[in-house]
C-alpha cells in the first residue's frame, strides 16, 4: 500500500510518499480501507518531533480516519465488509491507552488495522470527508462542552481560536444545545465564517480586546490557547463559571495566578481531552452529523500523495476548519 510516512523527525520535507507492506490484523481487529483523513496540529508536532509524545520511527501520522472495512478477524461480530465507518482513535489496554496515528500507525496510508472495537457505523447520509472531521474535533466539543461542562441551554460560550477545527466544531455544538457563542479569532474572515456557523458576536482578538468588549460575564469559555489568556479568561466568567483547557498553545505555564478569584467566584477549571472520552460521543457525533445537524467545515482537500503541501497550510495557520487527504 501507499503511505505518506517519516522516517526522521523535522520540516515537511521529511515526509515520504512510498510502499509498505499492508498491516496485518489479529482475531478482534479490522483492515480498514481508507477514504479521508483529517489533520490536526497534533500531526504536525510529531512529524516535527516537538511533541511531549515522541514516536517510534518510521512512523504513519493520522488520528482521524473514516474508510470501509476491507476485512475482519475471525472474532469480529459487529462490522463485516463493506461497511462504512469512522474509527475512535483511543484504543484501550489493560493499563492506560494507546492512539492510532501517535503511538501506532495512522490514517495517513491507503489502509489502518485497528481493534473491531473501535470503528462506529456511519450512515450512507454522512460522506467519507465529513465523517474524517468528527473523532478529534467534534468529540473534544460535546465531551467538553455538554459531559464536562455541563452546558445548558441559554449559556453564554466564548470560543477561542474559533477557525480552528475544534474551534468550529465547538460553535455548532454549543449552537445545537441552545448557548449563544462568542467567538475570537485573528482575522475578519475567520470571524465571518464563525457567524456563518451561527456565533453570535465574533472578536477579532489583534484589533480589540476580548476581556474589554465581553460585558456582562460568561458562563463557559472553551479555550485551546491556555496561560496567554488566563487573566483574561478569570475576568469575564461568570460566578460559578467553567474555564474549559482544551490545549495551550499560547503557553502551559501560568506564572503567579491569583488563585482568589477562582475561590471568591466559584470558578471551575477542567482539563478536557477526547483521549478520555466514551465510545458514546463519538457515536453522538456520528448520529447528529448523520442528520444535518452539523455541516463540519472543511477548507481545502489534498491527495496522499500532497500531505507535505496539506501540512503546511497548517503551519502557517490559512484554514478555517479542516484540511482533509483523500488517499
Amino acid at each position: 500500500m501507499k503511505a505518506s510516512i517519516f522516517h526522521e523527525t523535522g520540516d515537511v520535507d521529511v515526509l515520504k510518499y512510498e510502499d509498505i507492506n499492508t498491516p496485518e490484523i489479529g482475531d478482534n481487529d479490522v483492515l480498514v480501507k481508507i477514504k479521508a483523513s483529517t489533520l490536526n496540529s497534533l500531526d504536525l508536532k510529531l512529524r516535527a518531533g516537538t511533541s511531549p509524545r515522541p514516536v517510534e520511527l518510521p512512523h504513519i501520522g493520522g488520528i482521524d480516519i473514516s474508510g470501509q472495512v476491507e476485512s475482519t478477524g475471525s472474532s469480529v461480530s459487529n462490522v463485516s465488509p463493506g461497511d462504512r465507518v469512522v474509527i475512535n482513535p483511543t484504543v484501550r489496554l489493560e493499563k492506560g491507552f494507546s492512539v492510532v496515528g501517535v503511538n501506532q500507525h495512522g490514517g495517513f496510508a491507503e489502509y489502518v488495522s485497528v481493534p473491531s472495537s473501535n470503528v462506529v457505523k456511519i450512515p450512507d447520509s454522512l460522506s467519507f470527508d465529513d465523517a474524517s472531521t468528527l473523532p478529534v474535533c467534534y468529540v473534544t466539543a460535546i465531551y467538553g462542552l455538554i459531559n464536562r461542562g455541563g452546558l445548558k441551554s441559554g449559556d453564554t460560550v466564548v470560543v477561542h481560536a474559533a477557525g480552528s477545527g475544534t474551534g468550529s466544531a465547538a460553535i455548532e455544538v454549543a449552537k445545537h444545545y441552545g448557548a449563544k457563542v462568542i467567538a475570537t479569532a485573528g482575522s475578519d474572515e475567520k470571524l465571518e465564517k464563525a457567524k456563518e456557523l451561527g456565533a453570535d458576536q465574533a472578536i477579532n482578538y489583534k484589533n480589540e480586546d476580548f476581556a474589554e468588549v465581553i460585558k456582562g460575564g460568561v458562563d463557559i469559555i472553551f479555550d485551546q490557547v491556555g496561560a496567554g489568556y488566563w487573566d483574561k479568561n478569570i475576568k469575564i466568567l461568570k460566578p460559578g463559571g467553567k474555564l474549559l483547557l482544551i490545549g495551550v498553545v499560547g503557553g502551559a505555564v501560568v506564572e503567579k495566578a491569583m488563585l482568589g478569584p477562582l475561590i471568591m467566584r466559584d470558578i471551575s477549571v477542567i482539563g478536557v481531552t477526547m483521549f478520555n472520552a466514551p465510545n458514546s460521543v463519538l457515536e453522538e457525533a456520528v448520529k447528529l452529523a448523520g442528520e444535518g445537524k452539523f455541516k463540519p467545515a472543511i477548507f481545502k482537500k489534498f491527495p496522499l500523495s500532497e500531505n507535505h503541501e496539506a501540512q503546511k497550510v497548517l503551519q502557517e495557520s490559512e484554514q478555517f476548519g479542516k484540511v482533509i487527504l483523500n488517499p
